[in-house]
């Protein structure tokens, strides 16, 4: 029966952009996983090693999402189930939780690689205070891969000219001097880990000031492919916080 399933999935993937990439695509080599991925910052005092954070000489090209959009362009779940479950909850008291990530990962054979990236919930004028990005590989183990920019916000004095809207016809040019401020990155740490892991085994990488919980869990090559080829790739990606922002 199972076999009749993989195949009825991979008839109708035939004429997709997820299988047309691979026409030698075999359920006998795939692996499916879902990844659970905690991203969380360890309070000020915590550690007495020194991290340096960068300035920041531009934003222009810094993610930012209106208001509108949660804060962070995630959709989120906070009924969805984590199998870190009680240690979450126990973290959450104690540090701030950045970012909870879930995938469903589909590696078609041995060698292949996934890239995810992610932002932080909590955001400053648009701006989230974290964004990621994670590479996984399929080999004899799990092999991550993750950055991370975390930033520091303050106000930055904007001149009238930057103000002024730059459609509108053309007007005298005023004094440089304004009031007006606003909250942006100002400065930046930039994080690289890797982890090397079986499934189900809970792996923390330790950082003095963010910390990451990563657990991959088998799952059924099948349920991989049904779920990918009957939900949006918008949807595909799950972001759920047990902090408020």
């Amino acid at each position: 029966m199972k076999a009749l399933i993989v195949t009825f999935i991979s008839l109708v993937l035939l004429n997709t952009a997820l299988y047309a990439e691979e026409n030698d695509f075999s359920p006998n080599s795939a692996k499916a996983y879902e990844v659970y991925v905690v991203t969380f910052m360890w309070p000020e005092g915590q550690s007495s090693e020194q991290v340096s954070y960068k300035n920041i000489l531009s934003t222009d090209r810094l993610v930012r999402f209106p208001a509108a959009n949660d804060g962070a362009g995630n959709s989120r779940s906070n009924s969805q189930a984590s199998p870190f479950g009680n240690i979450e909850r126990r973290l959450g008291r104690q540090v701030k939780i950045l970012a909870n990530q879930k995938w469903t990962l589909l590696f078609k054979r041995p060698g292949d690689t996934i890239n995810k990236s992610f932002v932080s919930q909590q955001n400053e004028n648009g701006y989230p205070v974290l964004t990621g990005n994670i590479t996984i590989t399929l080999g004899r183990y799990l092999e991550s891969d993750i950055r991370y920019q975390h930033y520091l916000f303050g106000r930055t004095q904007q001149t009238t000219a930057a103000l002024q809207d730059k459609n509108s016809p053309a007007s005298p040019m005023l004094p440089s001097t304004t009031d007006a401020t606003e909250l942006t990155p100002t400065m930046v740490l930039k994080l690289h880990q890797t982890n090397r892991t079986a499934s189900k085994k809970v792996n923390y990488l330790d950082h003095p000031t963010i910390g990451t919980l990563l657990y991959f869990e088998p799952i059924e090559v099948e349920q991989a492919m049904a779920f990918q080829a009957t939900t949006p790739e918008a949807e595909r990606s799950l972001t759920y916080n047990t902090n408020t922002p």
